[in-house]
């Protein structure tokens, strides 16, 4: 672990724990996490940030001079199904933009509690649905998200299987939360050692995403439903995270399913460490590899 990548736990332990760990007044809570976002590094001039309503879903396109038209990543974004959205993502997308040489959909789902489950699930379907609609291949289509945003990408993806379209031709994960009913070990394994989430975000959230539904109802807990059919798929996860089994069972479901997965556990790494890309070098180092496993999946061969 780099000595950035160490003082960044340390920050985030003595800061972003403490406030997940207060989510009972929501827009108080959202209102606190965007003061956050805003300390991002804005996008850099080459960058293009267009917004675009796909599907009557909010969204942004995010290009560069280098940006092969033809080719989409969808990212959706992390934030417990609560708080998250253009602005914070905003930086991950255009690095992802640069690494993989594809445009970058990113897409602006309804939150919770106003709009609980199926609500965001809803709205990234419409989006494919509307990239369909327009022409793009689905050899030449990815997905992706962080967190939350992981596990409504592989819940959108169970969710188009059922409705028989194609699926995407690739899928990343970044710390994907896939389990809201917190069943892995790693949740108390690693509830000191996890600089970022608690126990008691985690159940927050999840009460304010599913209301009285089934925690391992398969669209929302994709973990518990069938995973035969999904794409090519590499798992980003940090090795202390209270997530790390939602990463390691989700991996091995796929196997069982005859998918291809590769894991990748990053030592030490916080909750969704690529989203600070611009601060540590092992950031970096996971969006070049992010990048190279697009580029491979969605290129000219997959014609």
């Amino acid at each position: 672990m780099s000595i950035r990548a160490g003082i960044l736990r340390f920050m985030m332990r003595h800061t972003i724990k403490k406030q997940f760990d207060d989510i009972d007044d929501v827009q108080a809570f959202r209102e606190r996490m965007m003061a956050s976002a805003n300390m991002m590094p804005k996008v850099p001039h080459n960058v293009s940030v267009v917004p675009v309503a796909m599907g009557g879903v909010p969204c942004e396109w995010i290009t560069n001079d280098g940006t092969d038209q033809d080719r989409v990543l969808m990212y959706l974004h992390g934030g417990g199904y609560v708080f998250g959205g253009l602005d914070s993502h905003r930086d991950i997308g255009w690095r992802l933009a640069e690494a993989s040489r594809m445009r970058v959909l990113l897409v602006d789902y309804r939150l919770a509690p106003e709009h609980p489950f199926p609500a965001a699930l809803e709205d990234v379907t419409a989006c494919y649905r509307a990239l369909m609609e327009q022409g793009f291949r689905p050899s030449h289509v990815a997905i992706g998200g962080d967190s939350a945003g992981g596990g409504l990408a592989v819940a959108t993806m169970v969710n188009l299987k059922n409705l028989g379209l194609s699926l995407p031709n690739g899928c990343i994960l970044l710390s994907p939360w896939t389990d809201l009913s917190a069943s892995g070990d790693s949740i108390a394994q690693n509830a000191a050692a996890d600089p970022m989430i608690s126990g008691n975000a985690l159940e927050k959230m999840a009460a304010f995403y599913l209301g009285e539904r089934d925690r391992r109802a398969p669209l929302a807990s994709p973990l518990f439903a069938d995973l035969t059919g999904l794409p090519p798929t590499l798992i980003h996860v940090g090795s202390t995270e209270m997530l790390l089994s939602d990463s390691q069972r989700l991996a091995d479901k796929l196997r069982e399913a005859g998918g291809e997965v590769l894991l990748d556990v990053w030592p030490k790494m916080p909750h969704v460490f690529q989203v600070f890309a611009s601060r540590i070098p092992e950031g970096k180092r996971a969006i070049a590899q992010l990048g190279e496993f697009l580029t491979n999946r969605t290129g000219a061969h997959h014609e």
